[in-house]
């Protein structure tokens, strides 16, 4: 009676064999995972105000607490400073309230009361560097300086696809980064401050330069903001002769490239995802094998 022996072993090594291959899945998902760690930033308290004027509300924004708003100071530039207005003071929430491009000015806070409940903050100092909104666009865009503002500036000639939601002038100037062509922006601030670091939408012009004769009258503050394109794209026949001459150089292709084509020249290329798991189980576990040829011995 051979038979029982065999598939005792059987029994004993198909749990072993599949808690293995079971480990090597989970082994493999978790280092195939990785999830960015967000900033940690420190700051400096400047003075403890009793008051100090409140920002527009696109620029007060509910905190958990004081990090909270050094991150979110760091990752909404340009921002010099940042004020924790305490709110809960168990729980330790509050708002945080932003003064985008402006500097702290002391004189007009006040400080004549028992308890401040507003803490003034310098700018925050970060691990890993400042953030900003510009990821994927020249980094001169992340604190664009304005050439002109005012009111009634004509919309591009194709504002189907030169016109866009934007969340400021930044993201505009980022947006003109990335274009194929873009000479200028102009930021149209659709927010409640009328200000060009909160939402609006963005026109890109691509080609000319900006005509400050076009601009009319505002009846109130200055609801455009025209800023040049600070990180032009070389031409397309410059880029495709570029890109031909490198390839033939290193030999990897003898075809060249052809102006505003994005076919890839490596044809046998494979990519995949480092933020998934396996899609299925793969039989790469010698246990796992050595099983399978087992049962498959015993039909």
């Amino acid at each position: 009676m051979k038979i029982a022996p065999f598939w005792v072993s059987i029994a004993l090594l198909v749990p072993r064999a599949l808690a293995a291959l079971t480990e090597t899945i989970a082994t493999s998902a978790t280092s195939t995972t990785s999830t960015a760690a967000a900033p940690s930033c420190t700051s400096t308290l400047i003075t403890s105000l009793c008051s100090y004027p409140e920002p527009g509300p696109d620029f007060a924004v509910a905190s958990d607490g004081r990090a909270f708003c050094w991150d979110y100071c760091n990752a909404h530039p340009p921002c010099n400073f940042v004020i924790f207005a305490a709110g809960n003071p168990y729980t330790g929430t509050g708002t945080c309230w932003l003064y985008p491009g402006e500097s702290f000015d002391a004189s007009k806070g006040s400080s004549n009361c028992g308890n401040p409940t507003l803490s003034v903050y310098s700018q925050p100092v970060c691990a890993g560097g400042s953030a900003t909104t510009t990821a994927g666009a020249c980094a001169a865009t992340a604190t664009p300086s304005a050439i002109a503002s005012g009111c009634g500036y004509p919309v591009p000639s194709d504002c189907f696809d030169d016109c866009s939601a934007s969340s400021g002038a930044s993201d505009c100037l980022s947006q003109c980064a990335k274009a194929d062509s873009c000479s200028y922006v102009v930021f149209n601030a659709e927010n409640p401050d009328n200000s060009p670091y909160a939402d609006g939408n963005c026109r890109i012009y691509p080609n000319g330069t900006f005509d400050a004769g076009s601009v009319t009258a505002c009846s109130g503050a200055p609801t455009q903001f025209v800023y040049n394109n600070l990180c032009p794209k070389p031409s397309p026949s410059s880029s495709s002769l570029s890109s031909s001459a490198t390839q033939s150089s290193s030999g990897t292709s003898t075809t060249g490239t052809t102006p505003g084509s994005t076919t890839s020249a490596a044809t046998g290329s494979t990519t995949s995802s480092k933020n998934s798991a396996p899609a299925g189980l793969s039989l790469t576990n010698p246990l796992a094998i050595g099983v399978a040829i087992l049962i498959w011995q015993a039909i």
